[in-house]
């Protein structure tokens, strides 16, 4: 579409995974080799990993077409959610046999009997499973079986097994520890570094035909590599739309300013320090404050408001008077004491006339009131 107003020969950056246009990082050579090394060394399974975007399958693409000879037959398996037994049936199809039987065990054994014999042809078979972290658990357990497909010194099948981050944590559960043992290589593709993503781009661009320097000032190209953080799909997906973008334009290289609105059209937000957010939110909820006290001046019960606010203050603060003791005259009762009421002489003189109250007999301790006799001889000698 815009190949001709930027004179190249082809889209740079479709996301199709063309071996043509790989870039190899140190971590892409990394992965690349392991894959390589595992395989002709026959040592049964690998595993490649990595998060999204950063190139796994663009890796695959680049080792089918090295191992594309008559010595190596591959399956390749980019649909993994399948179970055990279709992924044997499937085996069976991508190399041209024919299963005699729908027993499980018996078509593993038919299998092992079939790579003894492309053992005895120096073919290697391997199996590659993309997106392996798509797998059902247990098919993934069952993995194992094909370890056991060996001769006394080398595996029969060789297992690539190509995942996101994902597959490392599951290779982690307790029930799939047999597996991860049984991976003899592993390798991780990691994000591109800022200069890895410049020299991406670059690489991109000169696989297409171009002839100059390049189509992106600096500070365009500064821009994407820092939204694309390392990851090659998005480099290639904004990369693309700034060219189409700059083309509209007619902007022959793509500025700052254009690479800047494609970055706000897909939503990928320029990221700003925490500092920066806090000060942003302290103005703000200054200004605030001082709308909200100019609305309030401005309204027409502001002055009676403040007024009864004001008279309110006043009333919580104003202080007490001080109380002192009241003098009261003799015979006064105070107030909130109870007077008792005394008697009439009448009544005292009868009370001082009733006859005196005998005084209480000693009291019987307990051994006399439990022994009669004792009790019988004080009452003879009182």
């Amino acid at each position: 579409m815009y190949e001709k107003f930027y004179k190249l020969n082809e889209d740079p950056f479709h996301i199709t995974p063309d071996p043509r246009f790989l870039y190899l990082s140190e971590s892409h050579k990394q992965a690349l080799a392991s894959i390589i090394y595992g395989t002709e060394k026959r040592k049964g399974f690998v595993a490649i990993t990595g998060p999204v975007g950063v190139g796994k399958t663009i890796i695959v693409r680049s080792y089918l077409e090295k191992a594309a000879s008559k010595k190596v037959k591959v399956v390749y398996l980019f649909h993994s959610n399948v179970a055990f037994k279709d992924l044997v049936r499937t085996i069976y199809q991508e190399l041209g046999w024919k299963a005699t039987t729908n027993e499980l065990i018996e078509m593993v054994n038919g299998l092992h009997i079939a790579l003894i014999e492309l053992y005895r042809q120096d073919k290697t078979v391997v199996l590659i499973i993309d997106e392996a972290q798509n797998m059902p658990i247990k098919t993934l357990e069952s993995l194992r079986m094909f370890s056991n497909l060996e001769t006394t010194t080398e595996k029969l099948i060789q297992v690539v097994l190509v995942g996101q981050t994902e597959l490392e944590e599951m290779l982690e559960r307790h029930d799939l520890r047999q597996l991860k043992q049984r991976i003899a290589i592993q390798s991780q593709i990691a994000p591109l570094s800022p200069q890895e993503s410049f020299a991406y781009i670059k690489h991109r661009l000169s696989v297409a035909g171009l002839d100059k320097p390049s189509i992106f000032t600096k500070g365009a190209l500064d821009i994407i590599i820092k939204e694309a953080n390392g990851v090659p799909r998005r480099l290639n997906v904004l990369c693309d739309n700034a060219l189409i973008t700059g083309m509209g334009y007619q902007k022959n290289p793509v500025t700052a300013t254009i690479a800047r609105e494609v970055v706000t059209d897909f939503g990928v937000k320029q990221r700003r320090s925490p500092v920066w957010k806090l000060k942003v939110a302290a103005l703000v909820g200054v200004l605030v404050f001082f709308s909200c006290v100019v609305a309030f001046s401005l309204s027409p019960h502001a002055q009676e408001t403040a007024q009864r606010l004001g008279d309110t203050v006043r009333q919580i603060t104003k202080p007490e008077p001080a109380r002192f003791p009241v003098s009261r005259p003799p015979g006064e009762p105070q107030a909130g004491v109870p007077v008792r009421e005394v008697p009439p002489p009448s009544e005292l003189q009868e009370i001082r006339e009733l006859p005196a109250v005998p005084e209480p007999k000693a009291a019987i301790s307990r051994g006399a009131r439990d022994n009669p006799k004792t009790a019988h001889d004080r009452n003879e000698a009182s």
